[in-house]
């Protein structure tokens, strides 16, 4: 009986080392080393904790570098004119009649009054009504891999000992940047997710989370790219000022970093670290070596 439970407990530690394993990289060069996680933005309060080698990095790290910020406290008002159609316009008057018709049945699905939201230019909306679709399946901001990791730091560390905490991007630098993305790439985008939802009528977030735990870099592209059915990042407008753009700014950031020798803890949203342009291609072609960890 004692060795049937050692043996299946040796089973189930092996696949939970196998199935999780994350995206956990580290790029050096010289005397500076940057751990980098690849992060799902949201999660739920009993998701499990993160392998041991993670906290290792994070202890030894003199500066714990953010996407984007997070911290409530931090996090200035957003200009939310970078996010709305000019002029008031309306959703509804850039959709067709079938369009509108989907829309109004994906508001329905996810509990939400399209007039409360019609004004939003399309690529918000896309993002909006996906967090909404994880909200409702149980998924929040609070238990994703920053706040995670942010509550972790509070409770190890005293404040006057902690790592300093950076931001790559700025409050409004993203919604600049989609802002200006010509409405005809918008709307593309759009259509194809409101064919998706009215299809599937719940969010990816529970497939997503599987392949992110496992680090499987095809299948999380493949969710990234649902509505064309395809593992690799389009070449349209879209996904370069979502995608490639922002992950060249970053790396030329955290270029600027590497500047002052020590080792750094770097989280960002898993897709800039896989696919192409990502941001560990452009760290190496800067010198640095990227190992999987």
């Amino acid at each position: 009986m004692l060795r049937f439970s050692l043996l299946f407990f040796l089973f189930h530690a092996t696949l939970f080392a196998e199935d999780f394993r994350y995206f956990f990289y580290k790029a050096t060069k010289g005397d500076v080393t940057l751990h980098i996680f690849g992060s799902m933005h949201v999660g739920k309060p009993d998701d499990p904790d993160y392998p041991p080698k993670v906290y290792t990095a994070l202890h030894g790290s003199r500066m714990f570098i953010l996407e984007g910020e997070v911290r409530r406290e931090k996090i200035r008002t957003p200009d939310l004119s970078l996010t709305r159609l000019a002029d008031g316009r309306s959703i509804r008057n850039l959709l067709t009649k079938k369009e509108n018709a989907q829309l109004e049945k994906v508001c329905t699905a996810i509990g939400v009054r399209l007039a409360t939201f019609e004004n939003f230019e399309p690529w918000f909306l896309e993002f909006m009504f996906g967090f909404r679709m994880a909200f409702n399946q149980g998924f929040v901001l609070e238990y994703g891999t920053e706040h995670r990791l942010l509550r972790y730091l509070d409770k190890k560390y005293p404040l006057n000992v902690r790592p300093h905490i950076f931001a790559l991007e700025g409050n409004d630098e993203v919604l600049r940047h989609m802002h200006n993305l010509p409405m005809a790439d918008q709307l593309q985008r759009f259509r194809s997710f409101l064919t998706y939802s009215e299809e599937k009528g719940e969010s990816n977030a529970i497939e997503m989370r599987e392949h992110w735990r496992r680090g499987a870099d095809e299948k999380v592209l493949q969710i990234f790219n649902y509505y064309y059915q395809s593992g690799k990042a389009e070449p349209n407008r879209y996904t370069r000022v979502l995608l490639f753009d922002r992950n060249r700014r970053m790396a030329e950031r955290l270029n600027i970093v590497a500047r002052y020798p020590g080792q750094y803890f770097v989280v960002t949203g898993a897709l800039h670290l896989i696919g192409p342009q990502n941001i560990l291609t452009h760290l190496e072609k800067s010198g640095f070596k990227i190992e999987r960890q």
